[in-house]
């Protein structure tokens, strides 16, 4: 299967674009998108061309996901983020995926970080955050928005989830929870994005985990681990989840001028032989190179390309 992460709601073009084309399986949508209409509108707008097709629609809840809130006015202004951390330092902290690592040099009232050298680029509300310590503690789980946009798809009929930086089983039973018996059975799929969250899943018994659907959020998870420790990591959640879902990093070379790689063949190969067939695209390909994804994947996954193709 192949998922799309699907653009702001009032880009309808390519809404529609994604959501109908036949070679994609189901569409993500990203909470912490801003958007110009509200949780309830949002996800009609999603339904109104999903539920036709009988496509599934997964509802991406930031939850621990650390994420900026506001536009930081440096040097002036601090960065605040949407949890109240406690970090051990030294620290390192990560904005825009890959940008340079900075130092952490302070934390005020839980929530503003002061970092050096400043970032080379605007730091500003949505962004997600990486904090890298011995150790970090995240208070706090479900954003209201998180509630708020559960309680629209409920009412849309959509009970497919993912839950973002999950790393122990409080932070999906606080999920099961709000859900209540109004359910009878979702589909929750736990993005693992941290050390932590590989160790929570490493020791956890896989009948429990059989109840749920791992997602490998490859982006963030290599920010917090390391590429040297990615391998083992993949092999860990395939293990536990023979339907587990690779997500990000995926055709990255479309990202530049000349376009999907040998590189980019090699990584869907390689995911390929440690067994995954559920594959999502990312925020910035399905929004920027759509049509291009979808003409690779037409060809790769053609009877003349590979063998043994993506379900």
């Amino acid at each position: 299967m192949l998922i799309a992460s699907l653009p702001p709601v009032h880009q309808d073009t390519l809404l529609k674009e994604i959501i109908t084309d036949l070679r994609i399986g189901g569409v993500r949508y990203n909470t912490g998108v801003s958007s110009a209409y509200g949780p309830r509108e949002v996800i009609q707008r999603i339904q109104g061309y999903a539920a036709p097709l009988r496509k599934p629609v997964f509802i991406d809840l930031k939850s621990k996901q650390l994420r900026i809130v506001e536009w930081a006015n440096l040097p002036e202004g601090p960065i605040v983020i949407n949890h109240r951390v406690k970090v051990q330092l030294p620290a390192q902290v990560y904005f825009r995926g890959d940008d340079c690592c900075y130092e952490l040099k302070s934390v005020v009232e839980g929530m503003k970080i002061y970092v050096d050298p400043l970032p080379k680029s605007p730091v500003g509300r949505g962004q997600a955050v990486n904090i890298l310590s011995a150790k970090l503690e995240v208070e706090g789980g479900l954003l209201p928005s998180d509630c708020e946009y559960i309680e629209a798809a409920l009412q849309e009929g959509v009970t497919n989830f993912m839950l973002s930086f999950v790393e122990s089983m409080d932070d999906v039973y606080e999920l099961e929870n709000v859900l209540g018996r109004r359910v009878s059975k979702p589909e929750i799929c736990l993005k693992i994005e941290s050390r932590s969250g590989i160790d929570f899943i490493s020791r956890t018994d896989s009948a429990i985990l059989r109840n749920y659907r791992l997602v490998a959020a490859r982006d963030d998870l290599m920010v917090q681990i390391g590429v040297h420790s990615m391998p083992k990591a993949l092999k860990t959640i395939i293990k536990k989840d023979p339907k587990a879902i690779c997500a990000s990093r995926l055709l990255m070379g479309l990202e530049t001028a000349a376009g999907a790689s040998m590189a980019d063949i090699s990584d869907l190969e390689y995911m390929k032989i440690l067994g995954y067939r559920s594959f999502m695209l990312s925020d910035g390909i399905s929004r920027e190179h759509f049509a291009t994804a979808m003409e690779f994947w037409k060809k790769y996954t053609s009877k003349d390309g590979s063998k043994n193709n993506p379900e």
